[in-house]
Parts: structure tokens; C-alpha cells; sequence
């Protein structure tokens, strides 16, 4: 998974998927594959915004074990219009679940929302933290760093710090 910037201020990011074996695997139309080429070779890009906003959707399967799977990435366009934010999970699932998409497509978006934004870092980090409602920044007990115990919420919020 990779992010970039881009010139006309919206951002990428690109996730590959590549399955290899280490013994011979008959695919589904009885053809062989060898060790060490690819059984699913597929790819994901999408195009967002600072806020998420998923722009546009390109997707492609190079290598499949059945030929139908070639078919699969167009149903990845029912992204365009979501934001890579809280929900997205579920919309990924109730949009491309089960028969809907690929299961290895589908597989890779939550990671790849995950690289978008850290993508992002350098613009949120210029930015003052979002705050909840009660004025707490939300990135306090979002994850382990950033517990309201431990060392980067006594540096940068001494006065959100839990005592316990």
C-alpha cells in the first residue's frame, strides 16, 4: 500500500495484492500455475480528498484463478461518493459483501483507508487536534500510543492525562 499527493490537491492511494505458491496449483479452468507465479494479482487505487471523500475508483485483476474474477473490479465504483471514515467498514461490506465483490478486493480496502490516512499526516499534523464535543482531542485512547496514561498524552495533553 502506498499514498501520495498529488498535483491538483487530491490524493491517492494504491493497494496490490499478489498470491504466489510454492508447489503447482490447477486453476479452475484446469490450467497450471507454476511456483513462484501469480494466482491473484490484483490492484486497487483510489482518489480522495482531505476529508476522505472518495473521488473516483480504478481497480484491475491482472491474474485470477477463474476467468469471471477479471470482472470483479467494476463493482468497486460503488465507492465513489463515501468517505474513508468512521463506517466505513460496514459500508464496504453491505456494499461488496459476499456475491456483491471480490472477497480479496474487498479484503484490502480497510488497509488501504488505513494508508490514506496517514497519507494525510503532514496536513493534519498543521491543523490544531479535532476536539470532541467535551473539547477532548479525539486521538486520546484511539490506540495504544495514545493513551490517556501514557507518555505522547502527557507531552502534548498534560491536561487530559488519566490518573488512576
Amino acid at each position: 500500500m502506498m499514498g501520495y499527493e498529488r498535483d491538483d490537491g487530491l490524493y491517492e492511494v494504491e493497494g496490490c495484492l499478489r498470491d504466489t505458491k510454492t508447489t503447482l496449483f490447477k486453476k479452475g479452468d484446469g490450467s497450471i500455475v507454476i511456483p513462484g507465479q501469480p494466482i491473484h494479482q490484483m490492484w486497487i487505487r483510489l482518489v480522495y480528498d482531505e476529508q476522505m471523500f472518495v473521488h473516483d475508483v480504478f481497480a484491475g485483476t491482472e491474474f485470477a484463478p477463474y476467468g469471471e474474477c477479471s470482472n470483479a473490479p467494476v463493482a468497486l465504483q460503488k465507492l465513489r461518493g463515501l468517505s474513508m471514515r468512521a463506517g466505513w467498514s460496514q459500508e464496504i461490506r453491505s456494499r461488496l459483501g459476499g456475491a456483491l465483490g471480490c472477497t480479496h478486493l474487498t479484503q484490502m480496502l480497510q488497509p488501504m483507508a488505513t494508508t490514506a490516512f496517514q497519507t494525510l499526516s503532514l496536513v493534519r499534523l498543521s491543523k490544531p487536534a479535532p476536539l470532541d464535543p467535551a473539547g477532548k482531542p479525539y486521538k486520546i485512547d484511539s490506540c495504544w500510543t495514545y493513551s490517556a496514561d501514557r507518555d505522547v498524552v502527557k507531552q502534548r495533553w498534560p491536561q487530559f492525562v488519566r490518573v488512576e
